[in-house]
């Protein structure tokens, strides 16, 4: 089973890093224009638990700055061989929050995107915790320096592919923080046999992973991690809201991992919100869907 979970991982990096190389966007480089009328402001925090400072992007709802009171948190994290600009110069989420806000579909909340690295949001073998640096601090940043909720109810968390990873584990690991919880085409391992396996994957990549999850030694990092176990054993995760999509020709089988996650769900009788819909995996899919995400978030923000 560890020989297999390596490998899958490391093929997904491989197939990842190349597709990305194929449509010219650098690893972590932004090469993406920002789209006209984007308001999203990109900034820079110190992080102490990694010793360094990572950029972050910051979305204001238009009542913002002539406003008073708090508004609730989408915190949203990029996917593998992304950065905090992706949201916005791929996503477009930004021009389409704008559309619904202005069109009384939807209503106003603060969006907040850490830099993460290809960490997995993890913390790693190697002691980069960037777990820690979602949740110790750029959260706690974030709800000091501007007007925001603070409360359970008031804060989600949402992603993308290696993202929707991130933000299922986190808020299954941490219901205590979180209200709700959404994912397109999050990285969901069900069925390691299907998957075909590169021998020449596992010399380039095994060093990146092994720093991540620590395989060599044990599963013990991947299971604490792992968002299908969590979904089975974790305590209140029927506390949290959950929305979670996948399109059902992802090249990397994740749309078989959501079906998985729907099932354990199911049988635990944890209620959830689960699409299968057409398409591929990466931003052209998720910008079909991302609106259904954030009316999802409206309303799990609106809950009385």
């Amino acid at each position: 089973m560890r020989s297999r979970v390596v490998v899958f991982l490391l093929i997904l990096l491989l197939s990842s890093t190349a597709v990305l190389a194929q449509r010219g966007r650098g690893r972590f480089q932004d090469r993406d224009v920002i789209p006209e009328g984007s308001r999203v402001q990109y900034r820079t925090f110190r992080s102490q638990v990694l010793d360094r400072d990572l950029g972050y992007a910051l979305w204001l709802p238009p009542s913002y700055e002539t406003g008073g009171g708090d508004y609730p948190v989408l915190y949203f994290l990029h996917g593998a061989n992304e950065n905090e600009r992706r949201w916005s110069t791929r996503g477009f989420t930004d021009l389409a929050l704008d559309r619904m806000v202005a069109d009384g579909e939807i209503g106003e909340f603060i969006v907040a995107i850490p830099f993460g690295a290809n960490s997995f949001y993890t913390n790693s073998a190697a002691g980069e915790n960037w777990e820690d640096m979602v949740v110790d601090e750029f959260i706690p940043m974030i709800e000091s320096e501007y007007r925001a909720d603070g409360t359970r109810q008031g804060r989600a968390i949402s992603g993308i592919s290696m993202g929707g990873y991130g933000a299922l584990k986190i808020a299954m690991r941490r219901p205590d923080l979180f209200g709700a919880v959404s994912a397109h085409s999050a990285m969901l391992i069900d069925d390691l046999d299907a998957v075909s396996v590169n021998p020449r994957a596992e010399q380039l990549f095994a060093a990146l992973f092994e720093t991540i999850f620590g395989l060599s030694e044990g599963m013990e990092r991947w299971t604490a991690n792992d968002p299908l176990q969590l979904a089975a054993r974790a305590p209140a995760v029927e506390t949290l809201r959950i929305y979670f999509d996948c399109g059902t020709e992802d090249e990397y089988g994740f749309h078989d991992g959501a079906r998985r996650l729907h099932e354990i769900l199911d049988a635990r009788g944890v209620a959830h919100e689960f699409h299968l819909h057409p398409g591929e995996h990466g931003w052209d899919y998720a910008r079909r869907h991302t609106p259904a995400s954030l009316r999802f978030h409206w309303d799990a923000f609106a809950v009385e």
